[in-house]
């Protein structure tokens, strides 16, 4: 069975198939005929992220460091659909920065899986807090779900998910630097 990475891309073809077939489809209709090698490949792609290193260098510096409006898609757990969100991700650091490249590799780094936003979210947060111990950790992810814009209320709300910790969740007036850096998330 051909394998990649931990991806069982012959199962996901199967999978695929059943599906089409369960919609009554024609699997040898031109336009479904490579459909599931396609969707296997679109999926296996979508949860391949890059992963980082957390190269970290020592800093006097004790300001804001935001990454912001970072675009990303995640994948629904319940539905399979594709979450097109917008994140930032913020520190203050104590000692230790960053490189910047990896605020976004926090995030993308988290994508190999369908993950609810929520769990998302809360798991940037750990990851940064847990790597670099810093004073305060902000992390907001806004969400265009489709699950709730083509099913059920068929609604194009956006849906908005945070962390704070540290100095974000303390300090009234760290939070609102943050919130005015970001703008409307």
């Amino acid at each position: 069975m051909k394998k990649t990475k931990r991806f069982h891309i012959a199962k996901m073809e199967q999978g695929v198939r059943l599906l089409l077939q369960g919609m009554g489809i024609d699997l040898n209709n031109p336009n479904y005929k490579e459909t599931p090698q396609r969707v296997s490949r679109l999926f296996a792609e979508m949860l391949s992220p890059v992963h980082s290193n957390w190269k970290t260098f020592p800093t006097s510096y004790r300001g804001l460091v935001l990454l912001r409006n970072h675009e990303v898609i995640g994948l629904c757990p319940h539905h399979l659909q594709p979450v097109p969100m917008r994140v930032h991700v913020a520190y203050l650091p104590k000692k230790t920065a960053l490189g910047l490249s990896k605020l976004a590799r926090a995030v993308e780094e988290r994508l190999s899986m369908p993950v609810l936003q929520e769990q998302l979210t809360q798991d940037v947060a750990d990851a940064l807090e847990a790597h670099l111990e810093p004073l305060g950790v902000g992390v907001i992810i806004t969400g265009r779900h489709g699950c709730m814009q083509y099913r059920g209320i068929r609604s194009e709300a956006d849906v908005v998910t945070s962390s704070m910790r540290g100095a974000f969740f303390n300090d009234a007036r760290a939070r609102e630097e943050l919130m005015m850096m970001i703008g409307r998330p």
